[in-house]
């Protein structure tokens, strides 16, 4: 699998683009940002999605967490220039409006208000427009103009005339960003953000209406690359796959309040990727943990799949997203057997080919360690090393090249992988060669599944020069007990509901360590892992194991 690549930008938008950033360096952006005043919106929509009380309470009172951190100011939510990137991001985008809106009462509304005014106070104070790079990226300015739409009447119930024009007059300018920016900033799902926020102030303010075509045209332009052709986002990441979901699903919502023809592209691509979604859950209903992923609420998963009314099964592979998932019986196995996303999707990318992930029933059993909330800092990083996942490492050093600035480096994995089924049973081989270039090595992991689903046999093997130290890890999830039998040649694992496995290993030496999990609702739970250690021969190495149910005698 190789990474999807961008194709060039219209040229009419490319211009656009290329003359706001030079406007911007010449200090006249502003002027191309003026004009008059839009009009209130045609009508009150509201948001598609539910906010948390429980948020909503806290950020009455002063207490804003975002992006894994929480802050409690003694000034202005917008003095906190040193909080973290992603912590200003959510800051920035509004969405925790939402929040305030499910929490109700009179000081919801007014903590609404005055921290939108104050927002707004700083933004007509600063030294010229878009001038804070966070707060006017597309995908932010994309998340508070889709915001202050959807609660508009929040933050506007009781306002003065003059204070309701002075937002109206911001509305304008941060559309009139996004009509230069939108589907040219950004990585990742942030460019999709700028543009859904553009379609969104085109369909519900009149001034803006002439633009929907415009608009809708960005828009499928954005999904016909960025939605592989099997239905997977070229992020490669389950998490993402929901979220950007979720904004297209309540996008065709908007289309439909407004009895407008939702655009056929918007529909094809959340009908492709319903069925995505649904292959990266695990049986307790929550999301498999690659690529910044964390479990989420499979109750919102629910909603957001019944929404999209796609009713399209989960398939057994994703061979442009690189995924494959063997299932038999109760036993599921999720496999990472893609190459890492390319830019501009690569900013969260983890470090994980080969990497697998098994389940029984709604019970997880091997785990990634998943991802915080944070996005910045050493354990951010960790989070994405090969050794926070349940695959093979060599000397300590990553598959994949993650770079200081955060991406995928020139060395990346590119990989191999074939599939079999007969009879019930399922057998994956899958290869990557991350670690040619340091070491001489490949590295191949052979998996097959019985038919009767109590029989998980796998096989990881290095083809290269010897001397070189490896390490298989097992990570574990934090419900499972583990204890090691036979001399450290096997583990027996137990889960909560009393089933019981045992891991058999040859061709390596088997011990037990620490882990962590960042998958859950809490940001750090201990666990442990199974650790499988050797040094390649000089034929190489072949470690065998095999993962079988205990029956009771």
């Amino acid at each position: 699998m190789e990474p999807v690549t961008i194709p060039p930008n219209p040229i009419g938008q490319e211009v656009r683009y290329r003359t706001a950033r030079l406007a911007g360096a010449l200090g006249l952006y502003g002027i191309m940002l003026s004009g008059a005043r839009p009009g209130a919106p045609y009508r009150t929509v509201p948001d598609p999605w539910p906010g948390d009380p429980a948020r909503g309470r806290a950020i009455a009172s002063g207490r804003y967490t975002f992006a894994g951190t929480t802050i409690s100011p003694t000034g202005s939510l917008w003095d906190q220039q040193e909080a973290g990137t992603g912590w200003r991001i959510a800051a920035q985008g509004f969405e925790w409006l939402r929040d305030l809106e499910a929490s109700g009462g009179d000081e919801a509304g007014e903590c609404a208000q005055r921290l939108t005014l104050e927002w707004l106070d700083r933004d007509l104070a600063g030294s010229k427009p878009a001038s804070d790079r966070i707060a006017w990226s597309a995908g932010t300015v994309g998340r508070r103009v889709r915001a202050w739409l959807y609660h508009w009447r929040l933050i506007t119930d009781g306002l003065s005339g003059e204070r309701t024009e002075a937002l109206l007059d911001s509305l304008g300018r941060q559309i009139r960003h996004l009509t230069h920016y939108a589907g040219s900033d950004g990585i990742g799902a942030e460019r999709l953000l700028g543009i859904v926020g553009y379609v969104q102030a085109c369909l519900m303010l009149p001034m803006f209406s002439p633009r929907t075509g415009a608009a809708i045209g960005l828009l499928e332009r954005e999904l016909s690359y960025s939605i592989l052709p099997d239905g997977c986002h070229a992020t490669r990441s389950p998490r993402i796959q929901f979220e950007v979901m979720r904004d297209l699903v309540g996008l065709k919502e908007l289309f439909q309040e407004m009895q407008r023809e939702i655009p056929i592209g918007l529909m094809t691509a959340i009908d492709r990727m319903a069925p995505v979604l649904r292959f990266f859950r695990h049986g307790d209903g929550g999301l498999a943990l690659f690529h910044d992923s964390r479990e989420g609420d499979s109750a919102e998963i629910d909603a957001v799949l019944g929404r999209a009314d796609a009713r399209g099964r989960a398939p057994a592979r994703c061979p442009h997203g690189g995924f494959e998932k063997l299932i038999s019986g109760k036993l599921s196995v999720l496999a990472d057997a893609g190459a890492p996303p390319g830019y501009p999707f690569d900013a969260h990318a983890h470090a994980a080919p080969l990497a697998i992930e098994v389940g029984y029933a709604a019970e997880r059993l091997i785990v990634n360690c998943g991802a915080a909330r944070l996005t910045e800092g050493d354990w951010a990083r960790a989070q994405r090393s090969t050794a926070a996942h349940s695959t093979l490492g060599v000397e300590d050093t990553n598959a994949d090249e993650i770079g200081k600035d955060g991406r995928i480096g020139r060395r990346r994995a590119s990989t191999v992988v074939e599939r079999n089924e007969a009879d019930g049973a399922v057998w994956v081989e899958m290869s990557h060669d991350g670690y040619a270039k340091p070491f001489g090595l490949t590295h191949t992991r052979r998996l097959y599944l019985a038919p009767e689903g109590t029989d998980l046999r796998g096989e990881d093997a290095l083809d290269g020069p010897e001397g070189h130290t490896f390490t298989i890890r097992f990570h574990l999830h934090p419900k499972v007990q583990v204890s090691l039998l036979s001399n450290n040649a096997s583990a027996l694992l137990k889960t909560p509901s009393g089933t019981g496995w045992r891991l058999r290993v040859s061709g390596a030496a088997m011990s037990l360590t620490d882990s962590v999990y960042l998958g859950g609702s809490q940001e750090t739970k201990r666990t442990q892992q199974i650790l499988l250690t050797g040094v390649t021969g000089p034929e190489g190495v072949k470690v065998k194991w095999a993962l079988q149910r205990e029956t009771k005698r």
